[in-house]
C-alpha cells in the first residue's frame, strides 16, 4: 500500500513538472517562430507582416512602433537579408527576452547584431491575451 502511494506521488510530481517544461517549450516554441516570421516578412520586404507581430503599446528606448516601422524600413533600404539565429530566450510570466544574433546581409556587406545588448528592437516580447508579441524594453 505504502509503496503504491509513493509511486503514484511520484507520478503526479512528474506530470506537474512536465506541464511547466512543457509550456515553457511552447512559450519558446512561439517565439521562435515569431522571430522566424520577422526574418522571412524581412527577406520579402513584407513590413506590414513584421507590424503585425508588434504589441500596440510598444516601445523601446523612447520609440514606439512608428519609430521602428521606420527603422525596419531603413534596414531593408540597406540589407536583402535577415537571418535571426536564436541563441536563448529567457521567460519570466508574461515578459521574455530573445537573445538571438541577426545576421543582414546584402551583396555590399553583412552587419551582425548581438541582440538584445546592440539595439534590442526584436527582443522583448510580451503575451498578451494568450499571444506572445514584441514589445520592447519599456523605457523612455
Amino acid at each position: 500500500m505504502k509503496a503504491s502511494f509513493a509511486i503514484i506521488m511520484l507520478l503526479s510530481l512528474f506530470l506537474l513538472s512536465c506541464d511547466l517544461d512543457n509550456e515553457e517549450s511552447l512559450s519558446q516554441k512561439e517565439i521562435r517562430d515569431i522571430l522566424y516570421d520577422v526574418s522571412m516578412d524581412f527577406n520579402l520586404g513584407n513590413t506590414f507582416g513584421i507590424m503585425d507581430h508588434v504589441h500596440q503599446e510598444y516601445r523601446h528606448n523612447g520609440k514606439i512602433s512608428y519609430h521602428l516601422n521606420e527603422e525596419i524600413n531603413r534596414r531593408r533600404d540597406r540589407f536583402q537579408l535577415l537571418e535571426i539565429e536564436v541563441i536563448f530566450i529567457d521567460i519570466n510570466g508574461d515578459y521574455a527576452v530573445a537573445h538571438t544574433r541577426d545576421h543582414y546581409r546584402s551583396s555590399i556587406e553583412n552587419v551582425t547584431f548581438n541582440e538584445p545588448e546592440d539595439s534590442g528592437y526584436f527582443s522583448y516580447f510580451f503575451r498578451s491575451n494568450g499571444t506572445w508579441l514584441i514589445y520592447g524594453n519599456q523605457q523612455w
